[in-house]
């Protein structure tokens, strides 16, 4: 036992090195007096007395929560719907469904920079392909609409941006699922008079509920966690109106200066997290036992 655990050991120290000493460093880090004034005097962490978190509440905490939330839901809910669409459609196409699914995988192998760019060029107002195609089909009065910077249609675009990009992951993994499904439940079910929309739900569905599960929660993390697309695409404006606790967290970092207070949203956000998936998994598991 001894020598196996002694096999373990270089992968407790890299764990703790690399995860659990990043997150104690953050949890004592929002709790202090800490800021790029403290640093350069070469103070270390202080007790502030909430301070931070003080700050973090004043400053729209709430609001930022609950853009997050919308961005979370709306894209992960986008991305099951069209995924499984897809995936669905894949499922019974033989003839040059390598191709397909190659086609359908690329926009996941761009990476999240150039999918802020790219989207931001098609929703250009002057120049954008999006104003060019509505205006040409009447759905649009104003060939120059601005969406990125008008504040009732910027979370859309970042949505629409991370939904493209993120689907394929759905897809591919509800695909590989479907197809591991057993024929002969699906035969039995068929030959009972089952139909289409009733295998599908009663049969299918049940069959893939781990690998649906799971890919739920790596996509609610991955959604929840966004950066990259919504920094570059809006940098949280405008008037807010797209700015999530990752954007939260940046600016209180970087552009205020204040990083005991970026850690503290880091922290809100990570328990929101960790207490979200508990429950989801603690659910799951029920409705296994049933």
């Amino acid at each position: 036992m001894l020598f196996g655990y002694s096999l373990l050991l270089p992968t407790f120290v890299v764990f703790a090195l690399v995860v659990l000493y990043p997150i104690i460093h953050g949890v004592v880090m929002s709790f202090s007096d800490y800021t790029y004034i403290t640093v350069a005097k070469g103070k270390g962490f202080s007790w502030n007395n909430f301070e931070n978190y003080k700050t973090i509440f004043q400053n729209g905490l709430f609001k930022q929560l609950g853009t997050t939330l919308a961005f979370t839901i709306l894209t992960v809910s986008f991305e099951l719907v069209l995924g499984m669409a897809i995936a669905l459609m894949l499922e019974n196409f033989n003839s040059g469904s390598g191709l397909l699914r190659s086609l359908f995988l690329m926009p996941w192998t761009i990476p999240s920079i150039v999918t802020a760019l790219l989207w931001s060029w098609l929703f250009q107002a002057q120049f954008g392909v999006v104003n060019f195609f509505l205006s040409r089909l009447g759905l649009i009065s104003n060939a120059n609409m601005e969406w990125i910077q008008n504040p009732k249609t910027a979370l859309m675009t970042v949505i629409v941006a991370n939904v493209w990009r993120q689907t394929p992951y759905m897809l591919i993994m509800l695909l590989a699922a479907l197809q591991n499904v057993r024929t002969d439940l699906i035969e039995a079910a068929t030959i009972d008079g089952a139909s289409g929309v009733a295998v599908f739900w009663n049969v299918k569905i049940p069959a893939i509920k781990p690998v649906l599960g799971t890919t739920l929660i790596t996509c609610v993390m991955s959604s929840f966690q966004q950066f990259t697309i919504i920094y570059n695409m809006t940098n949280g404006g405008p008037v807010d109106k797209t700015t999530t606790l990752s954007i939260g967290a940046y600016k209180q970092a970087f552009t205020n200066m204040n990083l005991g207070a970026g850690a503290s949203i880091g922290v809100v956000w990570m328990v929101i997290l960790v207490v979200g998936i508990s429950i989801f998994n603690a659910k799951t598991k029920r409705f296994d036992n049933i």
